[in-house]
């Protein structure tokens, strides 16, 4: 998984996406918070993920609900992990 931490947000690049999640100061308490504080964004350059930032892009973003469990429970642990 390829992601990138920033001050206030997770940003993760999976198959030219970029889901982007709020970085919470007080933990989630399971998937449903953290995918209610989901976004996806799709870009066409992969290369872009280490400048994207969420409030630039040019299209709007559409939630991200269709990821599986496996791949979202370390997600949650590493945003719970590091919290602002």
């Amino acid at each position: 998984m390829q992601y990138r931490l920033t001050d206030t947000h997770l940003y993760i690049l999976e198959n030219s996406k970029v889901l982007c999640f709020a970085r919470p100061t007080n933990a989630y308490k399971d998937l449903g918070e953290l995918m209610e504080n989901g976004t996806l964004y799709h870009i066409s350059v992969p290369e872009d993920f280490e400048s994207f930032d969420h409030n630039k892009a040019l299209t709007p973003g559409e939630g991200g609900d269709f990821f599986f469990e496996e791949f979202l429970n370390p997600v949650l642990k590493l945003i719970n992990e590091n919290k602002k």
